[in-house]
């Protein structure tokens, strides 16, 4: 017998599958963080995710402005950060601070670098070329064995079948030729002169 199906607890299930496809979007993951960071209610999480999901959509689309204007502003930020640390690199009178301060002014001006080299490439992308590069040496034959080359494939055998049916090298047999009687012939030899002369003796006797 089939189960019965509970309405509601199907119901229950799909709706706790669509939650969880809900929640682990990546909008709405990163409306969670931005609402943490902004210091935004949680409320309008909902929001935030409505709008980065319109982004994306503009994204699909190859609408790449929206992410050319963020390499943007992040690279001045980038920028203004690494000009703040070596300012304050400059003010130090203690030569550790002063290396730990410069150090991550440079990491800063790196950074910065790299998000406008990013820019660049989305702005102009790089057009590459694959090249097939052929498989030489599947096309090499190798031969190990120099001294004996092997025989060329399908070479037919020069020995002829004749060659079995010689009684020597020089002499074949001659079919035409008459065969030496043996002792069996003889035998029958003898056996039928023998009944030829016993049926003309039976003949005479009739006559008479």
């Amino acid at each position: 017998m089939n189960e019965k199906t509970n309405p509601d607890k199907d119901a229950k299930a799909l709706t706790s599958k669509r939650v969880a496809q809900k929640l682990t979007t990546p909008e709405v993951l990163s409306g969670a963080i931005i609402s943490v960071i902004q210091k935004i209610d949680s409320s309008h999480i909902n929001e935030l995710a409505d709008e980065l999901t319109a982004q994306s959509t503009l994204v699909h689309g190859n609408d790449m402005r929206r992410a050319e204007s963020m390499l943007t502003a992040q690279a001045h930020t980038l920028d203004a950060l690494f000009a703040k640390l070596i300012s304050k690199a400059l003010s130090c009178d203690d030569s550790v601070r002063l290396e730990r301060h410069m150090r991550l002014a440079l990491k800063a001006q790196s950074q910065a670098r790299a998000t406008l080299q990013t820019l660049g490439e989305l702005k102009a992308p790089k057009h590459v070329a694959f090249v097939r590069q052929a498989n030489i040496g599947n096309q090499v034959q190798v031969n190990n064995d120099t001294a004996s080359p092997a025989p060329a494939r399908g070479r037919k055998n020069k020995k002829s079948p004749n060659k079995l049916m010689e009684v020597r090298n020089d002499e074949r047999l001659d079919t035409r030729a008459t065969g030496t009687t043996g002792g069996i012939d003889k035998a029958m030899a003898a056996l039928e002169t023998q009944q030829r002369t016993d049926q003309r003796r039976r003949q005479e006797r009739v006559l008479t």
